[in-house]
């Protein structure tokens, strides 16, 4: 993020969690076509519901929480989604330059690892210049067959990758760093 503020839209990331939270409206055009703004919304809707989830179901376990979890949490966030290093694309105009940043390969590779039924995926990074590695940590469902959850997590994200980017894939590299539980409606899991 810079002093413009996430992608150049003049907004902050606490600006965007207002944004949100009041169901983005009235709409503002600077973020809603702002595609690092729109990783961000994203990421804090996931994260959102992430949160109320575990907050719900520790909420009787647990002391109040830390506020520093949250500014981990944040700067996690803002991490994942700066742009990074413009990667070229092929385009049939030779006066026209095309790119794809590297936190919109991350919100890719983001979004296809989620797909996959009891996984979350947690970091993910690009590796390399010409072959790509891609690595990915996931949290698997408990009772999820880890195996299995990992192998469809490197498939749909190498698909993924294939049939939106250029990049030559070297590797997709899962490592599951976590099992979670989802919490009943009786706050137990």
């Amino acid at each position: 993020m810079t002093d413009d503020g996430i992608g150049g839209s003049g907004y902050t990331l606490e600006q965007l969690s207002e944004y949100l939270d009041s169901g983005r409206t009235p709409a503002i055009e600077a973020i809603d076509d702002n595609a690092e703004c729109q990783a961000v919304l994203t990421s804090l809707e996931r994260y959102g519901s992430l949160s109320r989830e575990l907050v719900s179901r520790d909420a009787a376990e647990a002391p109040a929480l830390d506020e520093s979890w949250f500014s981990g949490l944040f700067a996690s966030i803002t991490r994942e989604v700066k742009a990074g290093r413009d990667i070229p694309l092929a385009s049939t105009d030779p006066l026209t330059r095309l790119t794809i940043t590297e936190g919109a390969i991350r919100g890719l590779v983001r979004s296809a690892g989620d797909s996959v039924d009891g996984v979350l995926v947690g970091r993910c990074s690009l590796e390399g210049e010409t072959d790509v590695t891609v690595a990915v940590s996931i949290s698997v469902l408990l009772g999820t067959p880890v195996r299995a959850a990992a192998e469809s997590v490197r498939q749909a994200v190498y698909t993924a990758l294939l049939k939106h980017t250029e990049l030559s894939i070297a590797a997709v590299d899962v490592t599951v760093e976590d099992v979670h539980v989802i919490a009943t409606e009786g706050g137990e899991s």
